[in-house]
């Protein structure tokens, strides 16, 4: 698949299906214990916001699904999308961010419930990943027919996940063009499941589990 690079994975101005998804597992090979330095000529691009856009297809980021809520007369309306803009921000108090293009539609329910779930998706989520960063319609369908539970303590959904955390609203801030949530974390869990998905050069990709041989890791 090929996305506009230093995009974020979440509801853009236009609808997804503008963009050609590629979702074949890739494996990365083992990484080396040292990796050479090469020189690289400077390349000339046509301005700031193209340079970038190419240097952060480089960055390699994980994968996960916010989801938040509205509440209207005829029940509860859930929302789930996939971002790569999961930011940990403080300990002390525990503060996340995620950000949203100016606009979207999840962001808007966001501001309204103030309240979201991430679940950080392992490599066995590929597939589940491409179709929530989808239009509204085909995650709302995709939403209902995954198994979920409400968050204990916000309400949003929670997907069977290496990593989940609820967020409650601390405050947003208008960035460029677009909105950066920050959230206060008020419950969190973690368990091993294997490989991890992770984002780089417009692609997903499945890393084999690393096991941490330090004392107390998870082998």
């Amino acid at each position: 698949m090929t996305i506009p690079a230093g995009s974020q994975i979440a509801e853009p101005a236009v609808t997804w299906a503008e963009f050609d998804w590629d979702l074949t597992p890739f494996t990365a090979p083992p990484i080396p214990l040292a990796v050479p330095v090469r020189q690289h000529a400077a390349t000339a691009h046509p301005g700031p916001g193209a340079d970038l856009r190419a240097v952060m297809r480089n960055f390699a980021t994980g994968v996960a699904i916010a989801a938040t809520y509205t509440d209207r007369p005829e029940g509860r309306i859930h929302d789930a999308v996939t971002i790569n803009s999961l930011t940990s921000l403080s300990l002390e108090p525990p503060l996340i961010a995620i950000s949203m293009k100016r606009g979207s539609r999840f962001g808007a329910g966001l501001a309204e419930s103030r309240v979201w779930a991430v679940s950080i998706l392992g490599g066995a989520a590929l597939r589940t990943a491409g179709v929530f960063a989808k239009p509204h319609a085909t995650r709302a369908e995709a939403l209902a027919a995954l198994p979920t539970r409400p968050g204990p303590r916000t309400g949003a959904l929670l997907l069977d996940a290496p990593g989940w955390l609820e967020c409650v609203l601390e405050r947003s801030v208008e960035v460029g063009d677009h909105t950066l949530f920050v959230g206060e974390v008020v419950a969190a869990g973690a368990h091993d499941v294997g490989d991890r998905l992770v984002f780089l050069q417009g692609r997903f990709h499945v890393v084999d589990h690393i096991p941490d041989h330090r004392p107390g890791g998870i082998a």
